[in-house]
């Protein structure tokens, strides 16, 4: 019995993950994707099917935008090729501060790592996005839920099979009600006919949207942000179909099933905030703030 919940840069190289070589797994990847591409009359899966991974870590930043150091939660889960490709691409970053600073800043990070097959024997990794927070300050520093009631899932979808993350942007108000709420991203776990995922963007987007607007936040009461007579957040709204009663898979680490969407204008976001961070980058459940004073000035790649 199934059923549905809704759950709040590279190199090219032969790639072993965890005991599975990536081409066997790409091809299990387009085994899944064809069950439902079949009866879309979708072509041409493995040119477009992807491997992706969240990865999240800590990053320290001397004042003079060098990397001083860095570190990868749980980096025993995450498959050795991966990490070599972060360490390769870290030691070139540098970033720019909103404002001077005279100590070591330490914050969060979270990289996208994506999978692509280049032929039947190697794939392509890369770092295709990357988050930065804004200083390991206190949590009562940033706006946090205060009442947040899950969207349903739309009856279309649950019968589609059809799953993936939905990433907001929010602007949350003195009062700490939703003053604005967009769609940014909708990455799908399926593929079809581009009308057909367009329309499950859209359905998905919508019944994310509705809900959003209902919740409220609690507001910072300390540090720099506290005057802000608005604040703008990331929130990632993942829809997932389970199996009742099974197990919650931890999936860190591992390659999931990835079929990005667009990422949409948001006219009210400050252009900033929407071109220094990426949306798909901010774990399922978490909050981020979309305004940071810490801007990564140098590609992905390190180059």
């Amino acid at each position: 019995m199934s059923t549905s919940s809704c759950v709040l840069a590279g190199y090219t190289r032969p790639i072993i993950a965890r005991g599975w070589h990536m081409k066997r797994w790409m091809g299990w990847v387009v085994f899944a994707l064809l069950a439902w591409t079949a009866c879309a009359g979708a072509t041409d899966v493995r040119k477009t099917a992807e491997a992706s991974m969240l990865v999240t870590g800590w990053i320290d930043v001397a004042p003079n935008g060098s990397v001083h150091d860095y570190t990868i939660d749980r980096v025993e889960n995450v498959p050795s090729a991966v990490t070599d490709l972060i360490k390769k691409s870290v030691v070139g970053w540098k970033f720019h501060f909103d404002e001077p600073v005279d100590a070591m800043q330490r914050t969060k990070m979270y990289l996208r790592i994506k999978a692509t097959p280049v032929d039947d024997q190697h794939e392509s990794i890369a770092i295709s996005g990357a988050t930065f927070g804004d200083g390991g300050d206190a949590a009562t520093d940033h706006v946090r839920y205060k009442d947040r009631q899950p969207p349903s899932y739309p009856h279309d979808a649950v019968e589609s099979r059809v799953s993936g993350t939905v990433y907001l942007v929010v602007r949350v108000n003195r009062q700490g009600t939703v003053e604005n709420v967009a769609a940014e991203q909708v990455n799908l776990n399926s593929y079809g006919r581009e009308s057909q995922m367009r329309h499950f963007r859209d359905m998905l987007a919508d019944a994310s949207i509705e809900a959003a607007k209902k919740w409220t936040f609690k507001l910072p009461t300390t540090g720099k942000h506290t005057a802000d007579p608005y604040w703008d957040v990331r929130v990632p709204v993942a829809y997932n179909l389970n199996v009742m009663g099974a197990p919650k898979q931890d999936t860190y680490g591992k390659w999931q099933v990835y079929i990005p969407g667009p990422r949409e204008l948001v006219p009210w976001l400050k252009a900033e905030a929407s071109m220094t961070s990426s949306p798909d980058t901010i774990p399922a459940g978490s909050i981020s703030q979309a305004n940071t004073s810490l801007h990564l000035t140098t590609a992905l790649d390190g180059a």
